[in-house]
């Protein structure tokens, strides 16, 4: 079993947790290397938050690899175990002692070029002034938003940029694509929710030319009167677990501050 170790510089000093983990797979007899995105894995370990994950979330979904998430980051929402847990986990992964958790991805397209987000395709200002949006899924029009952005964000991202944006939390095996307006410059608009193959087409209608951001990382320019083309789940990553924790004891330990006990 050959795995690859992916470590975030910014998060893992001196790359010490992902020698911690090359050595620790080593000694319980795995073949372990650092992560290179030509290589074929078993699994990838990723060292650091939820950002790290996200970096190579597209190349794991198109390869079919699972990632085990080691955290370092703030939340760590998609992470699955501390550094000091590193034997134990490879321990388990030897013995088959976990599951796989499938994450689905959104296909944001632009100029027919295609981008795989597991959170979020985001429109964005790009010059500090508002934008004009045009929304449409399946053909119909939503509405037309005078806005800083516009978030199409999978169940996953749910918890990340939509929700502080004012977006619902939602359960990630929902078929579901969230829509969440960024700031919008009126009384009436609130975020929607469709379905996780319908065609939402957003178009810059009016302004600046805007950023489109693929979670997180600039990917693209939306021109004035071009439009993103977004739909979903036809991709999807997959997560190492051990059990420990589902979503919802997930949802309450990491995003709560106050930690509200169970009963």
């Amino acid at each position: 079993m050959k795995i690859g170790v992916y470590s975030n510089p910014n998060k893992d000093a001196g790359l010490k947790v992902q020698k911690a983990a090359l050595d620790a797979a080593k000694a319980n007899g795995l073949e372990a290397e650092p992560y290179n995105a030509r290589g074929e894995y078993a699994f990838i370990v990723s060292i650091g938050g939820d950002g790290t994950i996200l970096r190579i979330a597209e190349h794991c979904a198109v390869s079919e690899t699972p990632i085990l998430g080691v955290n370092m980051g703030t939340v760590g929402f998609l992470t699955e175990i501390e550094p000091a847990e590193l034997d134990d986990a490879f321990k388990m992964l030897i013995a088959r002692n976990y599951r796989l958790e499938r994450r689905a991805l959104i296909d944001a397209s632009v100029d027919g070029k295609h981008y795989y987000a597991l959170n979020d395709a985001v429109i964005r200002s790009g010059g500090g002034r508002m934008i004009t949006l045009k929304v449409k899924v399946g053909g119909a029009l939503i509405d037309k938003f005078s806005c800083d952005g516009y978030i199409a964000s999978t169940p996953t991202g749910s918890t990340a940029y939509s929700l502080a944006a004012g977006g619902s939390v939602i359960s990630p095996n929902t078929p579901v694509i969230a829509l969440t307006p960024i700031n919008p410059h009126t009384l009436r608009t609130r975020p929607i929710v469709v379905g996780s193959f319908e065609n939402v087409e957003m178009t810059n209608y009016f302004g600046d030319a805007a950023n489109i951001y693929i979670d997180g990382e600039l990917r693209a320019t939306l021109e004035n009167g071009k439009s993103m083309t977004v739909t979903g789940w036809d991709r999807s990553v997959m997560f190492i677990r051990f059990g420990k924790l589902n979503f919802y004891s997930r949802l309450l330990t990491k995003l709560n501050s106050w930690s509200a006990p169970e009963d």
